[in-house]
């Protein structure tokens, strides 16, 4: 039997009431405040959410609370399930989803300092490996202080900076008199040792602590600078304390960061923190296509389908490939380039490429014992506890997922059979989903692995 949305709205009222008095207020109202009660059907309760994102956050994060208050309602064992496109306002709405985002028309265009105008959410294209940083971003700009800090991490030239600019460009259309400012953590360094040289302290403190919006890129880079530590994690305080978003990006989690301050680590990791990954090969043949839109000269599809299949380091790879074909058509005139022509113009760039992907099962192994203080030849060994099964299985993951190695010829590195090898790469994922801790290790190791 479908209940009415009246019904909904109470079970979730009274579940709410269990979470208010367990959950901090400010966890709550980040996490629980603006979720919508959309139906009721038998004991199963549709909460609405604004995207993935959340959706999956509340469920790695909050799942088994959530179970908690729905148990016992009224007698009842309820269940519940989260559905994006949802927003409070809907509430007072007959629960309809949101289609599209509600938009400020601008009373002027403003262009937001020292970010290039292509880097727009629009541009930027979406897979598998970035859509929940895209999302985290996109909520941010669209709410801002509603993940506050967000922290966006992952490895050189996949977009973290094209998302970073995107918020501000997306800030400034919805309100043009909004005071956003992006800045590498190099140039906050600068700035800052400027403002000392030319003692106008002051004057710097407040171009960084009197805007609405703060997008740091690269905060890796305040390592083992103890004063400039200081400065930015007061400038973080009174931005926090203000309300004001803060957006920042790193190639390590804050954890990872030696050298940085425990308070700074406890700051960044205080909001939301999410991955952003290489682009898989259709993210990379899309990101061509829409970068080819920007030329007159076309490059035909099975040489994108070749960029694609043998770049997959970083987006900033891809660009630099197709602009290099691209000039040529220009410069000698052709019509069109075959994929011969492109291997040769490409050589140079194929040779890094394979180059930053030489690794082996050998160094997969010797990672994996260092990430988990065991040795070698425990990966290798027969036995089975599981501060060795882990890990072990988790070598022969990366070992697949690296590698151009058959599940037999992994198998033989490690002294198992395929079918050992085949359950590991099955089961890592599916660990992963459920222990972040785990999934974070196995993050980290394959990005040393790569760096």
């Amino acid at each position: 039997m479908l209940k009415g949305d009246l019904e909904a709205t109470e079970v979730w009222r009274s579940a709410s009431e269990r979470l208010r008095r367990q959950l901090h207020e400010a966890t709550y109202g980040q996490w629980f405040e603006n979720i919508v009660p959309v139906k009721l059907f038998d004991s199963l309760l549709t909460l609405g959410v604004s995207d993935d994102f959340f959706a999956d956050w509340l469920r790695n994060n909050f799942g088994d609370l959530l179970h908690s208050a729905l148990k016992g309602i009224d007698n009842v064992d309820y269940d519940y399930e989260l559905e994006a496109g949802y927003r409070q306002d809907d509430a007072q709405n007959m629960h309809r989803p949101t289609v599209t985002a509600s938009k400020v028309k601008p009373k002027k265009k403003v262009k937001p300092r020292n970010c290039l105008s292509r880097h727009t959410f629009d541009n930027f294209v979406v897979g598998e490996e970035n859509r929940y940083a895209f999302a985290a971003a996109r909520t941010a700009a669209e709410n801002p202080a509603f993940y506050n800090p967000l922290y966006i991490y992952g490895g050189t030239g996949i977009g973290k900076t094209h998302l970073l600019q995107a918020v501000a460009h997306h800030v400034l259309s919805r309100d043009p008199d909004a005071r956003v400012k992006y800045i590498t953590c190099e140039e906050f360094l600068n700035n800052y040792v400027d403002s000392l040289r030319l003692k106008n302290h002051s004057e710097f403190r407040g171009s960084v602590r009197s805007v609405d919006v703060l997008l740091v890129d690269d905060v890796h880079m305040l390592a083992n600078k103890i004063q400039l530590q200081e400065e930015f994690f007061n400038t973080f305080n009174s931005l926090y304390n203000q309300n004001k978003q803060i957006i920042l990006t790193s190639d390590k989690q804050p954890s990872e960061i030696e050298g940085l301050e425990s308070r700074l680590v406890s700051r960044f990791e205080s909001g939301v923190t999410t991955e952003i990954n290489p682009p898989g090969f259709e993210t990379r043949l899309a990101i061509l296509k829409m970068m080819q839109e920007e030329h007159l000269v076309k490059i035909d599809e099975d040489v994108l389908f070749f960029i694609a299949t043998n770049l997959s380091s970083s987006v900033r790879r891809l660009k630099g490939a197709l602009l290099r074909l691209v000039a040529f058509v220009s410069a000698m005139s052709e019509s069109a380039i075959t994929v011969e022509h492109a291997e040769k113009l490409l050589h140079k760039l194929l040779e890094e490429e394979n180059v930053s992907k030489t690794i082996s099962i050998e160094s997969i192994q010797r990672a994996v014992a260092n990430h988990f203080e065991i040795r070698v030849n425990d990966i290798l060994g027969a036995k089975r506890p599981r501060n060795i099964a882990e890990p072990r299985m988790i070598a022969m993951y990366l070992s697949r997922k690296l590698t151009p190695m058959s599940f037999p010829e992994i198998g033989g590195a490690f002294g198992k059979n395929h079918a050992t090898v085949m359950n590991a790469v099955r089961k890592i994922p599916e660990i992963c989903l459920k222990n972040e801790n785990l999934r974070r290790s196995v993050s980290l190791i394959e990005r040393q692995l790569q760096s």
